[in-house]
């Protein structure tokens, strides 16, 4: 894949793994509440800033593929 054609990002969506800290969660759902991405964790009462998160970045083309 040429780098140029392509950029890295997070993606957050539910299933995905992140890291919290030294411990790890699984996404449930995500919501924007006033510009600001919350991402709502199995097993966790309040949303927490995806700032906060840790997860491997996804690949994204910048070009179609023909």
């Amino acid at each position: 894949m040429d780098s140029a054609a392509c950029f890295r990002m997070p993606l957050f969506k539910p299933g995905t793994v992140v890291r919290l800290g030294h411990s790890q969660a699984t996404v449930s759902h995500i919501i924007l509440r006033r510009s600001v991405l919350l991402v709502h964790l199995v097993g966790y009462d309040a949303p927490v800033n995806a700032d906060a998160l840790t997860v491997e970045p996804t690949v994204f083309m910048l070009g179609r593929r023909l």
